[in-house]
Formats: structure tokens, sequence, C-alpha cells
């Protein structure tokens, strides 16, 4: 079938993406506030405040730091005695310390902005490999790209080659053979105390000789005039004139600070050195040029705890937390990137605060609110449709509930899995709500089946509990005295072929190939109950086989 271009509701989709960075952030003015106050110390050109940053998932953590990121870069622009750069570094996809130190030497080598880099570490990599080094190395090279992200190193530079080419301008201006790099580094390093010279430098041939070893030159083609022939005799006073003359600030006179923005950081794990470290970088003599700080972002409560634990006062950490958007919030929000997104007329108006309230029903999350309303645009787009309406809201609802639970059910362990596999059963046969007692001895029957161990009941108590505040489970209060399970349980989305699949999927470990978490006894009783209900039939189309959930 030819692609054909459909007609589309969207006028600017991007708007309803994750990354999107809207003009204005809306319902977050409180925390804003919180964070212009950390960034205004570098504005003010005082010692930086390192910030841990709390908030359940999409409360607007990531897009209000990025967002006040961007305004402090604009009103940094307005002094010329302060250098700012800011690295980001989401951590989903790392597990440690020395991965995100890796990935963020990496980020650095990639950017031509920061091409000196190569030039300026000691290193023979285009890109660091991903394992294999040292982690003090990879340490090392991490501190050291840091501490080379200055005034001096990047604008500073390229105003002095920029003022070699034009040097004329001087009063009496000089022969020179050298370009920007050698004559900043001469001016840091005294010709008589000079001991080698870096290889990315490029000065006239037999200087090295000379550096090397301070005789003459009677052995060598090179006279010493030669060698020194186009090299200032006093690199600074010339580094002044140009400075005066063409108006460029000196690097003396310019505090650089560099940020670290570690996004999701309670992915690296317990042992998070980075978010230490990298505060403590200048008093343990691991940079020298910038006055380094971090702001650590985070969803866990328990990483949260873990920080205020281990925190001294030496990191001036100052706590910012984010709190659920309202229903006002929300519709704030939603009808801000509605506007952006969709073209006039395209959009019920009711759509908005439906989306908002799918949200609230996820506790407040504004990125499952956007992502439903992109979710119905393409929904109105596939379907032929001129107009999303709430409808494709409540189709796109469901899918993402579906995924959701898709993925949470995927997550767990085996023996997680192995529990609710149990609770299916038992809904399977009308025996639900179930307390941990009922439950136990079928679990502890399949978990002996599939897995070959079994564990107590208190840990099956701690499974149905986690399962519960995933949003898997239901759960009742149903005390029954001293010694009794105080709650009981039911599937919360009675999804059995979702369920199947999931441990159609898994392969647990320590057993034979080839195995699984589907129980005989658990197909058995849903073939049975789908043979007895047309609606489930229809909609799995295959109720004889267990082919569809592997």
């Amino acid at each position: 079938m030819p692609f054909e271009r459909k007609e589309s509701p969207f006028d600017n989709d991007e708007a309803l993406t994750e990354d999107y960075m809207p003009d204005t952030v809306l319902g977050r003015d409180t925390e804003l506030d919180e964070i212009s106050e950390v960034l205004q110390q570098l504005i003010d050109n005082e010692a930086p405040i390192n910030t841990f940053i709390y908030g359940v998932s999409g409360t607007g953590k990531t897009v209000s730091v990025k967002y006040q990121l961007q305004e402090l870069k604009k009103g940094a622009q307005n002094y010329n005695d302060i250098s700012i750069t800011f690295i980001y570094q989401n951590c989903e996809s790392l597990s440690s310390s020395y991965q995100a130190a890796i990935s963020l030497t990496n980020q650095l080598l990639k950017d031509d902005q920061y091409a000196h880099l190569h030039d300026r570490l000691d290193i023979d990599y285009d890109t660091l490999p991903s394992s294999g080094l040292p982690k003090d190395t990879v340490y090392s090279i991490f501190f050291d790209a840091l501490d080379h992200l200055t005034y001096e190193d990047t604008d500073y530079r390229e105003q002095i080659a920029e003022a070699l080419d034009n040097l004329d301008r001087l009063e009496n201006p000089p022969d020179l053979q050298i370009g920007a790099d050698e004559l900043i580094w001469l001016s840091k390093h005294p010709f008589d105390e000079v001991e080698s010279v870096p290889s990315y430098l490029s000065f006239p041939p037999g200087f090295e000789l000379l550096v090397d070893a301070e005789t003459d030159l009677s052995n060598t083609s090179y006279s010493r005039s030669e060698v020194l022939h186009g090299i200032p005799e006093d690199p600074n006073a010339l580094l002044s004139e140009i400075e005066a003359e063409f108006d460029i600030r000196s690097p003396d006179e310019v505090t650089n600070y560099v940020t670290v923005v570690l996004d999701e950081v309670d992915r690296i794990g317990a042992r998070d050195e980075l978010l230490y470290e990298i505060p403590r970088a200048q008093a343990n003599n691991r940079v020298s040029n910038i006055r380094p700080s971090v702001i650590g972002i985070s969803n866990d409560v328990a990483y949260k705890e873990s920080i205020q634990s281990k925190t001294d006062s030496s990191l001036r950490l100052k706590e910012i937390t984010f709190r659920r958007y309202d229903a006002t919030q929300l519709g704030e929000i939603l009808h801000q990137r509605a506007e952006l997104a969709f073209k006039d007329g395209t959009y019920e108006d009711e759509i908005v605060p439906l989306a908002a309230a799918h949200a609230r029903q996820q506790g407040g999350d504004a990125r499952f609110a956007i992502d439903l309303l992109h979710k119905a645009g393409v929904k109105a787009k596939n379907d032929g449709d001129d107009v999303v309406r709430k409808d494709h809201v409540n189709k796109a609802n469901e899918e993402k509930e579906r995924d959701r639970i898709y993925e949470v059910t995927s997550d767990l362990d085996a023996q997680q899995k192995v529990t609710l596999s149990v609770i299916m059963l038992h809904d399977l046969r009308d025996e639900t709500p179930i307390s941990r007692e009922m439950l136990y001895p079928k679990y502890k029957q399949l978990s002996g089946e599939l897995l070959d161990k079994t564990t107590s009941k208190r840990r099956v108590a701690d499974y149905l509990k986690e399962m519960y505040q995933l949003g898997l489970l239901n759960r009742k209060d149903n005390y029954g005295g001293p010694g009794k399970s105080g709650y009981v349980y039911e599937l919360d989305t009675v999804d059995y072929e979702m369920i199947l699949r999931v441990l159609g999927e898994t392969e647990p470990s320590g057993m034979p190939d080839g195995s699984d978490l589907l129980s005989t006894e658990l197909i058995d009783e849903f073939e049975s109950f789908a043979d007895q209900n047309s609606q489930i039939r229809d909609a799995t189309q295959a109720q004889s086989t267990v082919d569809p959930w592997k």
C-alpha cells in the first residue's frame, strides 16, 4: 500500500513531547523561585550552592531546572566577570557513578564547543570506552575535563586568536610566529621554568630542543636566535596590550562556574560518589580553575532520605521538593500545550479537563497528561477524524494504562510474579479478595514447581504490599485479630492475557533453559474460564494454546 500524507490535527506536535521547552513554565512558581535562589549565587559571583531536587514523576522537576538554566544563561551574558557552564546528564540508563562520569566526559568530547579538550586531556581516545578503564583514571579524566571548561579555554582563546589576525592595530605590532594557544601557554609558563612542551602546541622548529637542553644549540642545525624568532620576550605584556586594545577581559578577572545536573541520580545506585565528589573537587585538589557544583534530581523518596543521612554541612546542599500538580495547575499546563500543538478548531475543549482528570488519577503526573493528549491526537489522525474528541482521550488512556501495567509487571522479580499468578488463579476461581494466609499454600506449591524455592509468609506479605503500591492489586482492610493478616487482595485491573504474557516471557534464573513462570494449573483455569466467556474469547482470539503468551 503506498504511503500518503494524512490530514493531521497537529500544528506543532513537538509541544506534546517530553523534551519540549515552553516559553513559560506553569504551576511551579514557588519551585522556580527556589531554583532561582540557588542559581542567583552564580550571577552574584559568590560561592555556588549544591542542590538536591525531589518530587514524584511528572511534577515538572526537569523542565523547571532546564528552564531556569536557560534563563540564567541569558542573564550571565550581561556580566563579563563570570563564565557559566552547565552539563546535563540523565542517569536513567546508567547504574553507577563510574558510568555517569564516562557519559559526562564523552558528552563533552563530542561537543564541538569543547574541541580543545582533545588537546588538553592526556588520553588516547576520541571518547572513553564504556568499560575497562580503572575508576580512578576515569574520575581523573572527568575532573580534568571540567577544569578546562573555562573562559580562558573557550571565549578568551577565540578572542585572542581573532586579535592576532589584526595585530596591526597595536602601536608596535610584533612579528609573531605563534598562535593564540602558544601565546597563552607561554604567559603561564616562564621560559626558564619550562621542562617540556605539550604536544598540541606548535612552536618553531628547535624550540623543544632549546627547552629540553637550555644550552647552546651548537650540535644542531638551529641557532638560538632562529628558534626564538617570532616568540615575544614578554608574553604577559603582549597579552595585556592585546586585551587593552581589543577590549578583552583578562582570565584572571573571570570566575569560572561549572554546574553538573544529574537527573534521575538515584539510578546510579548507593555508591553515588559523583554527587559528593563534584562539590568537594576544589577542596580535594581535583580542579583548580573552576568552582564546581551539582544539582541532583530524583523521584525516589528512599534516595532522598539516604542523601539526608549522608550529607554534611560542607556540601552546602539545599533541598527543593516538588509537590504534585493540582487539577487547576494540570488544566493550565494542558491548555497551554494544546493551543501550541493543535490547529485551530481541531480539538474539543473538553479533552483538556478530561486528560487532566486521568492524570490526577496517576498522582498529578503532567508528563502522563501531555503524552495522553499526543496519543489522542494520533488516534484521531489514524481514525481519519477531523477533531480530537473525548473518546480519543479515553481510548488513549486505556492503552497507556495497559502499557504501564505491562511495564510494571515485567519489572517484578520472579517471586513477585509467582505471587501475582496465584492471585490471578484465585481470581479466575472467583475466590478474591483473598488474604495472605489463604493464598500462601498455593504460592508455596507453585514457587516450588516453577522456581525450585520458596519464601516466608512475611516476604509474601511484602510482595503483596509492593504490588498494591504499584497499582497492580487492590487492597481492603480485613483485620482478623492478633496474628492474622489485616488485608485481603484482588487484581486491580483484570487483564489476564497480559499477565500470562509476562509469565510466559520470564525465564527464571537457575532453572533449565526454556523454563517460564506459566503453571499448567493457571493455563487450564484460564482456558476453562475463557471457554465460558465469549467476550474474552473474542478479544483474545486464541484460548486453546499457551503459545500466544510466550
